[in-house]
């Protein structure tokens, strides 16, 4: 069973992934400008975590946004809600895969061919590590150390060659307006997502109301620490912008400075957090897939656990054969900033809702025992709803695209209502765990309504 350290690991290797790769697509804001965007949505993550934290301190439930949503929403919003949280992983894994396949190929351009085999391999990789918890917790603890120790050597060793006054690079502080700033938004996620997903992992841990604060908690701290820090050296680095904004890999400059080694060669430091980022993400659709399936609001199959090892195996191999198959969408198509995009409307749209359940709990239930209290509570709640709505607004009008992440997100929407209509709203129940720890919620809203 894991610890607040192994929660901690988890989070640090689910995320800080992606402050190896992608994020520097926002610089084509302007440096200033970003930076602003990181700061406000790194703002945001931390309170979220914070109030997820103290939700979680209360009534631990494995199953993510579904199970408070159906509670404080309704349970037509709640399978919404829950369906968002699954596409918006399974998306983020097939971009990490992605790139991560664009790593390799890098450094070994005759893989260019067998790109398709590449996934294969690392998602047969992944599926090995999670379906044994026991070697699971071990191997990521080993991921999230050499991860976190590259990212801290880049920070570390890059100190000696940044240079605060690079002849114009004042003119890239602010690019395009504000029509350039929102469309940018978006992207600062990168630096923080997945940090919501260790809620996920209650039935994993032990005393899952304190374990998982403290590791969610102190996780969030270290990432808001590395990714202010990986920023401000990046665009220090010579030659800084403009290039940095289009670079695969942004941290390279620095790897190649400090261990003297070529550009593709850097590029391969990046793997393990990005193999671990892809893994990370597995496992946390894997647990709502299941707790969801319980609930008979998915296939049952997918409930099942292993009979020796205890996993979701069912439920890791749904997930991941609809994330590879997106796989061949965003490479073929080179469709990435689209799959990200909707991916991430799903996330805001289910971390509002989070915020909007803490909320109810902290005005409905305040007499409910707290492992964990926010320092930051309902008026932090509202600012980082407040943040997701802007960012919703931006996938909406500014990516474009001729709103084109907007209507697809719409028609899977659609598609999923219908679904539930026809398939679910009859034949849904509670799960056994949701049974022990929401159905108070339940009976406390009826009691309220009437």
């Amino acid at each position: 069973m894991a610890t607040s350290l192994d929660i901690w690991a988890v989070g640090i290797s689910i995320v800080i992934g992606g402050q190896y790769f992608s994020w520097n697509g926002g610089l084509e804001a302007g440096t200033l400008s970003y930076g602003i965007a990181i700061a406000l949505v790194g703002l945001a993550y931390l309170c979220l975590a914070f109030s997820m934290a103290e939700m979680t301190s209360m009534m631990p439930f494995a199953g993510g946004a579904y199970g408070l949503g159906r509670c404080t929403l309704g349970f037509f919003m709640g399978f919404l809600l829950g369906i968002c949280e699954i596409l918006e992983y399974i998306a983020y894994v097939s971009c990490s895969v992605v790139v991560l396949g664009q790593m390799l190929v890098a450094e070994w351009p005759a893989l260019a061919k067998v790109q398709p085999l590449l996934w294969f391999v690392i998602y047969v990789i992944a599926g090995l590590a999670l379906s044994c918890e026991r070697f699971f917790w071990l191997w990521n603890r080993l991921l999230a150390l050499v991860s976190l120790g590259l990212v801290l050597s880049f920070c570390i060793g890059s100190m000696t060659y940044i240079d605060l006054h690079q002849h114009g690079q004042v003119d890239f502080n602010t690019l395009g307006g504000p029509a350039a700033y929102l469309k940018a938004f978006p992207q600062a996620a990168w630096f923080f997502v997945g940090i919501e997903s260790l809620n996920t992992l209650t039935s994993s841990t032990i005393n899952p109301k304190t374990t998982i604060p403290r590791g969610q908690v102190a996780c969030m701290v270290t990432l808001l620490v590395t990714s202010i820090w990986v920023y401000v050296v990046a665009i220090f680095l010579p030659p800084g912008m403009p290039s940095l904004a289009t670079e695969l890999a942004p941290l390279n400059r620095g790897f190649t400075r400090i261990f003297n080694i070529s550009d593709s060669a850097a590029t391969m430091l990046a793997v393990p957090a990005t193999f671990a980022t892809a893994q990370g993400f597995m496992l946390a659709y894997s647990h709502i897939i299941m707790a969801m399936a319980g609930s008979k609001l998915l296939p049952t199959p997918c409930a099942a656990r292993h009979p020796t090892l205890h996993t979701p195996l069912h439920a890791l191999l749904a997930g991941s054969v609809l994330s590879f198959a997106l796989c061949f969408v965003v490479s073929t198509w080179s469709l990435g900033t689209l799959v990200f995009n909707v991916g991430m409307f799903f996330g805001y749209m289910s971390y509002t809702a989070q915020c909007l359940g803490y909320i109810f709990l902290k005005r409905r239930h305040k007499s409910m025992t707290r492992e964990f209290t926010s320092p930051v509570g309902v008026p932090g709640a509202i600012f980082a709803i407040t943040v997701w709505l802007i960012n919703l607004f931006s996938i909406i009008g500014f990516q474009g695209d001729l709103h084109v992440a907007f209507g697809v997100a719409m028609s899977i929407i659609l598609l999923c209502s219908i679904y539930y209509h026809r398939f679910v709203k009859f034949r849904q129940s509670f799960s056994d765990e949701e049974q022990k720890l929401m159905l108070f919620v339940h009976i406390g809203k009826v009691v309220l309504a009437t």
